[in-house]
């Protein structure tokens, strides 16, 4: 222990604290105080923290990191799905490392869980958020320096071979309805009394939204004369409770856009408003309300498509995304550009819609095949 005296009325002590805990370099304190003495307790003290914060730091396990990290991520004002998918991601990791301590965590220890996680059949997107999800945590783990260096930054999502064509095909079709079906669950939701939940499923169909972001439409959103939607929020409800939600900004900042739309929709909407009306429902400042004045749940809507999907006997998932990417197909068969497309759905970029985009849909290939017929035809007669 050093001392010295800064100046008639100050002191400074220095003394070895404890090594760091990872990298075993050497570490010194120094305090400042009005007497040796004083500067010498704050010494003291200051080492002591340290000691337990040693102690502390190499016994936490992962689980109780992962919360503390959860919680410093709440804090930093991010959306509550996105905290709440973090929260899942963590909850399948828990399940292989939950007791494993922090600091003894290996990347091969990680990698096995993505691997298993894999070969579990976990959805893409899952994968790739619990990835994110292990970055982020184990990068906060080696800036307070609880950890010399983050394991997590020699992971990779695993990825299955490549699949033939026929297969990719095959899955591209389900992402979306044909003309002809979307024609068929339309029939079949105009034969079912609830006005609402119909309404909304055009409004799907017929303008590509989002689900959450067609559920927080106000009524001020929508500008019936000019035939445009403005789009700047989203609906969060948590746990799917109705009534119990939240308004938050949209997926992206490419997802706040105006849109135009068809004399179909604008004339589902005024009927919807003179029903609303008619019937006398609790006024409301949402255009999807209910006689109570509330909105329904996106999961409401889910099952709202599937059942009409069910009727309709479509040999197809059909949930409320399925709309947002039939009408993705639609634009794209009528030669729509794929930028005004990813424009009008609010995306910057995605592989569905572009996947969606460049696959030939029925219409397109009878088109192509009637006018190549017709040129080649043209060309033999000459």
């Amino acid at each position: 222990m050093y001392f010295e005296q800064i100046n008639k009325n100050l002191w400074r002590c220095v003394a070895e604290a404890p090594r760091h805990p990872v990298t075993g370099k050497r570490r010194q304190v120094s305090r400042r105080g009005k007497s040796k003495t004083e500067a010498k307790k704050r010494v003291e003290e200051a080492i002591k923290q340290m000691q337990e914060s040693i102690e502390y730091n190499t016994k936490i396990t992962f689980e109780e990191f992962a919360a503390e990290w959860l919680n410093l991520y709440r804090l930093k004002g991010n959306k509550e799905t996105t905290i709440k998918h973090r929260e899942h991601c963590i909850t399948i990791v828990n399940r292989h490392i939950a007791k494993a301590k922090i600091v003894k965590i290996t990347a091969k220890q990680l990698q096995d869980v993505l691997n298993i996680l894999f070969e579990e059949k976990t959805a893409y997107n899952t994968l790739r958020g619990t990835h994110n999800t292990l970055k982020q945590l184990f990068k906060h783990a080696a800036d307070t320096q609880l950890i010399a260096s983050s394991p997590a930054e020699a992971l990779f999502i695993p990825k299955a071979k490549a699949k033939m064509v026929e297969d990719v095909t095959k899955e591209t079709e389900q992402l979306y309805l044909e003309s002809w079906e979307l024609k068929k669950l339309l029939d079949e939701a105009e034969s079912h009394q609830n006005v609402l939940f119909r309404t909304v499923m055009y409004t799907l169909a017929f303008t590509g939204m989002r689900p959450g972001e067609a559920l927080a439409l106000k009524i001020k959103d929508v500008d019936l004369k000019k035939k445009t939607i403005s789009i700047t929020k989203t609906m969060y409800a948590k746990d799917g409770k109705k009534g119990d939600f939240e308004l938050t900004p949209p997926k992206t900042k490419n997802a706040i856009r105006t849109i135009d739309i068809d004399d179909i929709v604008v004339n589902k909407f005024k009927y919807l408003l003179d029903f609303k009306k008619k019937k006398d429902w609790l006024p409301s400042e949402f255009l999807f309300s209910d006689a109570t004045g509330t909105p329904p749940t996106v999961k409401t809507i889910n099952q709202y498509v599937r059942q009409r999907g069910i009727k309709a006997k479509l040999n197809k998932r059909c949930r409320s995304y399925i709309l947002r990417h039939t009408h993705i197909s639609l634009l794209a068969e009528a030669g729509v550009d794929l930028q005004y497309i990813m424009k009008r759905v609010g995306h910057m970029n995605s592989n569905t819609t572009t996947r969606i985009y460049l696959h030939v849909t029925e219409g397109m290939r009878e088109n192509a095949a009637s006018m190549m017929h017709k040129k080649f035809s043209e060309l033999l007669l000459k």
